[in-house]
């Protein structure tokens, strides 16, 4: 029995001293490479997370009573490859093209408007996702002004 015993310990000594661990502890953050999109982001969902973004900076201004310029590369929204090819289809461009002059409705709205031109940007987005994508739909909802 003691044989075994000792036989046993040997072993389990032998494997911890041959098991080779580096301990490499780095401060150093890594970027976040996960892509939400499971069929990885095309040009179009990168733009319209921009494009969310900048609804929910908008969203805050606005209870400051500032207005945020919209970024020019939302200009290029009828031209971004999209996703899948079948989102483009005859009505995508009227929906893309209520949601650039409703940006610039906003930006050019006056403290009494302002509410009104931007949920107008946000109704802009929804008729488009109800019709195309409708996975953002309740995330876009959230966006809407409701208390002024």
């Amino acid at each position: 029995m003691n044989k075994i015993l000792a036989v046993f310990v040997v072993g389990i000594f032998v494997s911890i001293a041959s098991y080779n661990y580096k301990c490499e502890w780095s401060n150093v953050a890594l970027a976040d490479t996960t892509d939400i999109n499971p069929n990885k982001s095309s040009e179009l969902s990168l733009l319209m997370r921009k494009m969310y973004d900048h609804a929910a900076e908008a969203r805050k201004a606005i209870a400051s009573d500032k207005t945020v310029s919209y970024p020019k590369t939302f200009l290029n929204i009828n031209t971004a490859v999209p996703t899948d090819d079948h989102t483009k289809n005859e009505y995508f461009e009227t929906f893309a093209d209520l949601y650039l002059q409703s940006l610039d409705t906003y930006e050019k709205s006056g403290a009494e408007n302002r509410v009104k031109s931007y949920n107008n940007i946000v109704n802009a987005c929804l008729a488009c996702h109800s019709s195309h994508c409708p996975g953002p739909v309740p995330k876009i909802k959230k966006l809407i002004i409701t208390d002024k």
